[in-house]
Parts: structure tokens; C-alpha cells; sequence
């Protein structure tokens, strides 16, 4: 007799380790109110990667998502993104669109032309590591050629770009250049990176180039004649 309750006690005991209380991190999130069930139970891919959206935090979707009741999976209109534009993103993040000099996809409220809206592999949200985001716009020559009379910032031919970021030196866009918006002309920040060295960066603009005072080196001036 004591074999087979014992048996039944030890049976109880495996039966609850198969059917343990949800964990707590399991149980956070915004919960579907038809399923009963976190949305992250079947929208894995949206919190799994490096890099989640920090509006994903505990994996909260209404941050950007409406939960407004319904079966979804009949009528994909309900648990929409509240806005599509990037108004939605100025909820959180500063609106730059006022400054002297805007990023064309600030202007033109794409900011998932760049971000990712829930995980990424890189950085920042970004959809590719920033090295070949930028030439998913711009054109690689721009720090491929010595000489050049495409762009603004060259003296006579002599493609400053190159000058600053190509092979032999390949100092970051981003070192000069700020990705949403400057008080300066052209994305020039006013403070960059250079390695681990913060540098200031004061730039004017003049009716055939430009001066730049950096505090990597003397004010020097282009010309592009």
C-alpha cells in the first residue's frame, strides 16, 4: 500500500514540474485580451535579436501599438500601429526637424528607412551596420575618388571626402557628420568622434566652399572653382 501511494505522490510531483506556474518574465508584456496571452507568445520574432527597441521594454507593445479589443487575426486593423508617420517616434524620441540642417529621411518622416522598429542585429535599431547604411543612399564614390567635381566639398577636384574617409584614412561619416540634424549646415556636428577623442567642429559656408575650424587641426578653406 505505501509503494503505491507513494508511487501516486511521486507521479503528482512530475505532473506539476510539467505544469509549473508561467514564469514571471514570461508573464510580462502586453497581453492579448481574446488569446489571454502576452502578444510576444506569437510575435516572437518582434522582441528576439541584440538589439530591442527600448519601447519594447518588458515587451510592451502599447507604447505604439492600440489595444483596442477584438480578434486581430480576423480583422488585422486592431493592435495597429497608432500612427505610421514619424510622429509616433517624436512620442518618445526629440523632434530634430527644426534645425538648420535636417537628414532627408527626417524631413521626409522615415525614420524606419534607417531603424529597425523592434529588434535589430546592430546598434541603435539600425537595419545595417552604419558603415554601409549610409551608402544604401549615397553614392560610394563619394570616399572612393581622389578627384572628383560631384560634390560641394572639393577643392578645385581634390575630393575632401576622400581626403577624410578614404582607405588611407577612413575616418567615420559620423565622426564629422551628425544622422538626424546640426545647428551647422550640411549634418556638420558640432562636437564628432574621432577614435576615442571627442573633437569640436565650427564649419561656415562661403559663396565657392567653406571653412572648417576643428580641434584636429588648424581652420583651413576650400575652394571648388
Amino acid at each position: 500500500m505505501k509503494k503505491i501511494v507513494g508511487a501516486i505522490t511521486l507521479a503528482f510531483l512530475v505532473g506539476l514540474s510539467f505544469h509549473s506556474p508561467v514564469s514571471a518574465a514570461e508573464s510580462k508584456g502586453t497581453v492579448d485580451a481574446v488569446s489571454g496571452k502576452p502578444c510576444f507568445k506569437c510575435h516572437r520574432s518582434k522582441v528576439k535579436a541584440p538589439f530591442v527597441h527600448g519601447g519594447l521594454a518588458d515587451k510592451e507593445c502599447t507604447p505604439c501599438h492600440s489595444v483596442t479589443g477584438g480578434n486581430h487575426q480576423n480583422d488585422p486593423i486592431l493592435y495597429g500601429v497608432k500612427d505610421k508617420s514619424s510622429k509616433i517616434c517624436y512620442e518618445c524620441h526629440e523632434n530634430q526637424s527644426s534645425k538648420k540642417s535636417v537628414h532627408g529621411p527626417i524631413q521626409e518622416n522615415d525614420c524606419l528607412g534607417c531603424h529597425a522598429p523592434h529588434v535589430s542585429n546592430f546598434k541603435y535599431q539600425l537595419g545595417l551596420p552604419v558603415d554601409k547604411l549610409c551608402f544604401e543612399c549615397h553614392d560610394k564614390s563619394l570616399v572612393t575618388d581622389k578627384e572628383t567635381d560631384k560634390n560641394g566639398f572639393r577643392d578645385g577636384t581634390s575630393n575632401f571626402h576622400y581626403l577624410h574617409s578614404g582607405e588611407k584614412t577612413a575616418i567615420p561619416c559620423l565622426s564629422c557628420h551628425d544622422v538626424h540634424a546640426s545647428t551647422q549646415e550640411h549634418l556638420i556636428r558640432s562636437k564628432g568622434i574621432n577614435g576615442k577623442e571627442e573633437v569640436t567642429i565650427t564649419y561656415t559656408t562661403t559663396p565657392k566652399g567653406g571653412n572648417c575650424t576643428v580641434s584636429c587641426h588648424d581652420a583651413l578653406g576650400y575652394e571648388r572653382k
